[in-house]
């Protein structure tokens, strides 16, 4: 009974990680480019900072049907026009990724204002 209890365990947290998202958070930087696409993905935003992270080395990008899509380009918006460092953890996983270019692009997860 007990192998069996500890295969179904080692089964359920093994199966758990395989489906877990990663995420990777970059180094505190300014933000070097912004695009606002008005017809791509409905409105996806594109960012990429003076030193991405090494996974997402393209970028990061926040699509429009995200539920926090107006506060994410609310906050990337105010960091671009403030000059402010900021730092963004975004998702590695190969659902997570942007279509809208060639290089690694990561969703964004989070955005984190650093002094």
């Amino acid at each position: 009974m007990s192998k069996l209890l500890f295969s179904l365990l080692l089964l359920a947290a093994s199966t758990h990680s395989a489906f877990a998202s990663t995420k990777e958070t970059s180094a505190t930087s300014y933000i070097k480019e912004l695009f606002i696409y008005a017809n791509y993905g409905e409105g996806d935003v594109f960012v990429k900072l003076d030193i991405n992270g090494n996974h997402c080395k393209h970028g990061y990008f926040v699509n429009k049907n995200s539920k926090g899509y107006e506060s994410t380009v609310s906050t990337l918006l105010s960091a671009y026009h403030s000059e402010s460092k900021i730092a963004i953890t975004g998702f590695t996983g190969a659902a997570h990724q942007w279509s809208g270019t060639v290089g690694v692009t990561c969703e964004i997860y989070a955005v984190q204002f650093k002094r």
